[in-house]
């Protein structure tokens, strides 16, 4: 993913653009000049904001809020390495971290070209230790009254939630995906995912919860009921018991509707003592 890739913070010259992978060249025996960083946006950007922050005083000024992370969304940004950039630059308090993601996520449950950026740039905020758990915990409990008006304006934006949770589920083993964070075990973060659903109406949470376990098994190419880091233990036990509570349906019926919803339920029956 993007997400785990080390890029530059200078990604281009006036003359050439550089893939998401390539590296700059240094000049052999400074034959050439160093690249010219005043035309790039971002570089741009993060010095305007040492004269014109979206912070002042504690106090965040909205109008410039708006506008940075709308160029950011526009361009400005081209990797999710950048908004961490972008992000530092901003300067944001702590205690007024829910407010500037409450904005962005505004912004983001809009957008349709790329839904999955806006989750993979808040899982990277939060790996890079630039916002905390909690703040985005806040942000996404805020909108869950509101969701469904703005489904009607964007019908898949409830998956910014499944995946910002997948994103900074924990760490597999051998897996190249997920978040590698002393203490994050499977049990904290699923505390986490019920935290952050808990505002939504109890269909929405049951599906935003199904797509987690549905991305998951497509991230690791095999059924959950066959994954070490999920079968040991009582974890699908619990998350079988809450998908029957959101759903008042007994645990077959649940295992019937995950079929149906792409997940592969081959195991699960037997793991959940329903058989």
């Amino acid at each position: 993913t993007h997400a785990s890739q080390s890029v530059d913070f200078v990604t281009a010259s006036p003359r050439r653009t550089l893939s998401r992978d390539e590296s700059p060249q240094r000049s052999p025996q400074g034959s050439e000049s160093p690249p010219d960083l005043s035309s790039d946006p971002l570089y741009m950007l993060i010095g305007e904001l040492t004269d014109d922050p979206v912070c002042q005083d504690g106090v965040i000024q909205d109008a410039r809020l708006t506008e940075v992370l709308t160029r950011l969304w526009d361009g400005v940004a081209r990797k999710p390495k950048d908004w961490v950039v972008a992000w530092q630059a901003m300067v944001i308090p702590m205690d007024k971290q829910t407010e500037v993601l409450k904005k962005f996520l505004n912004l983001a449950f809009m957008q349709t070209e790329d839904p999955e950026l806006a989750p993979l740039v808040a899982a990277e905020l939060c790996k890079a230790h630039k916002i905390k758990t909690r703040s985005m915990e806040e942000a996404l409990i805020s909108f869950g009254p509101n969701l469904d008006g703005i489904v009607a304006m964007n019908e898949d934006a409830w998956h910014v939630y499944s995946n910002f949770l997948v994103h900074v589920s924990p760490k597999p083993a051998a897996s190249g995906w997920g978040w590698s964070r002393v203490g994050w075990s499977w049990t904290v973060w699923w505390q986490f995912v019920e935290k952050c659903t808990q505002s939504l109406d109890p269909s929405r949470a049951y599906d935003v919860i199904a797509l987690i376990l549905r991305l998951i098994q497509d991230r690791e190419g095999q059924p959950l009921g066959q994954l070490p880091s999920w079968t040991e233990g009582v974890k699908l036990q619990k998350v079988i018991e809450k998908l029957s509570d959101l759903s008042g349906s007994e645990h077959v019926e649940v295992l019937d509707r995950l079929s149906l919803q792409g997940v592969d339920t081959d195991g699960l029956a037997s793991i959940c003592c329903l058989e």
